[in-house]
């Protein structure tokens, strides 16, 4: 990408500044969750321009990836005696509340398997093409002892952890819905992603 994800403009406000936003309403006991070694200049900006800078936690594993900042969001929900806590990436811009309520809710008729039991200890979603996302998911603050012992074991898989504490599955047709449902759990892995989300959140808007 050239920058880090979070500060990419969608279309003219930083990625970070635009989920929060987004997402203040529905949930705001927010927290935006950095790592310390990739911590630059463009991103310490971004979140003081937005008024971000006292909601940021930081963790730091320089090679923890993705699995380190869950783990920081995690030990934060068990310090605030949250008993649930969603994960939510920055680089996923069409996530919206609605899916997001379907997601948190523990009590989900649709998830699977048929007999996940109350109160799954996570919930990951399914995206259209039947991809499992285990960082935008809703978990329990459960997870945390064994999410800081699989990263002290050295393992970095978020695939690998959500198997091993058995997440119960949010299918695809449990949400399939709402507005655009197949583009809600689209990432921005490549520029050539980047440069798709932009032509359809511009062809939303004209």
């Amino acid at each position: 990408m050239g920058r880090p994800k979070a500060t990419l403009p969608f279309p003219d406000r930083p990625l970070v500044a635009l989920l929060a936003e987004r997402f203040a309403p529905h949930f705001p006991t927010q927290r935006i969750v950095c790592s310390t070694a990739i911590l630059t200049p463009d991103i310490e900006k971004a979140l003081s321009d937005y008024c971000l800078i006292e909601r940021a936690l930081f963790d730091d594993q320089p090679d923890g990836g993705p699995l380190a900042g869950l783990e920081r969001a995690a030990r934060h929900a068990a310090e605030l005696g949250a008993p649930r806590w969603l994960a939510i990436p920055c680089d996923m811009p069409f996530l919206t509340p609605a899916f997001l309520e379907r997601l948190a809710d523990p009590g989900n008729a649709d998830l699977q398997p048929a007999d996940a039991a109350p109160n799954p200890t996570a919930v990951v979603p399914c995206a259209a093409d039947g991809r499992l996302s285990g960082v935008c998911a809703a978990y329990s603050v459960a997870i945390q002892p064994i999410l800081t012992a699989f990263l002290e074991s050295g393992r970095r898989r978020v695939q690998d952890f959500v198997a091993l504490i058995g997440a119960a599955r949010l299918p695809f047709s449990a949400y399939a819905d709402l507005p655009q449902a197949d583009r809600l759990l689209f990432n921005l892995n490549t520029p050539d992603d980047y440069q798709q989300a932009l032509a359809w959140e511009q062809a939303a808007q004209a």
